[in-house]
């Protein structure tokens, strides 16, 4: 018995852990912005300051751009976001703070 009431309390804390961290809007802009600038990060070694400082920069502008774009399902606990370019659909999870990239795809004109 004290088994199952432990797991309950557990459960019921996760639940409220989940809904306090689900990450809203503005997180995903901040996210997006790293998360463009990581994408285009060169692995050369001999990146300049005038190429780190240009992918820092449209990184931003990808970031505020992108939150502004992307459509939020919220779920409460956890939230998709996807974000239309073109031809080419990204979805990602948020939750716990953090995001996911769960899909990548190509859309067909139609």
């Amino acid at each position: 018995m004290k088994f199952l009431r432990n797991l309950a309390v557990l459960g019921i804390l996760g639940t409220v852990a989940l809904f306090l961290t689900n990450p809203g809007p503005d997180a995903f802009s901040a996210f997006l912005s790293k998360y463009v600038q990581a994408e285009l990060a060169d692995d050369s070694p001999g990146e300049t300051e005038l190429g780190k400082a240009f992918r820092k920069g449209l990184g931003q502008i990808a970031g505020a751009a992108g939150g502004q774009l992307a459509e939020r399902e919220d779920h409460s606990l956890w939230s998709f976001y996807t974000l239309r370019m073109g031809e080419n659909k990204h979805v990602f999870l948020g939750i716990g703070g953090q995001f996911i990239k769960i899909e990548s795809t190509v859309l067909q004109p139609g």
